[in-house]
């Protein structure tokens, strides 16, 4: 995804008082999102509603490209913090419904 000038702009401003202190996405992220107006926050990925974790877009993966491209710093993303596109939603009680399940199955 190609960054625009004025998106660019804001990078390197918070590049220039970042620089090279940290290499951690998430932090980075906090800073240039306070740095864009409403419209452009919502380029930026969001965390899943039900595990929290950041689900990384295109934007970001740009963004992070230019940064690095910028500061010379590769920019690291935790992998305990991405969601896991394989997760599965359960509804609530799902366990003890599998495990009465599991019971009656035994009892025949």
């Amino acid at each position: 995804m190609e960054i625009e000038l004025s998106i660019k702009t804001k990078i390197n401003f918070v590049a220039k008082y970042i620089g090279t202190k940290t290499n951690d996405w998430l932090i980075i992220k906090r800073h240039l999102i306070n740095s864009f107006n409403s419209n452009d926050r919502n380029l930026f990925s969001c965390r899943h509603p039900c595990t929290k974790k950041q689900i990384i877009n295109s934007f970001d993966l740009s963004v992070m490209d230019y940064w690095k491209e910028v500061t010379g710093v590769e920019v690291f993303l935790n992998p305990e913090k991405i969601h896991d596109p394989n997760w599965i939603h359960r509804p609530k009680g799902w366990k003890l419904r599998q495990i009465n399940n599991e019971r009656k199955n035994k009892k025949q």
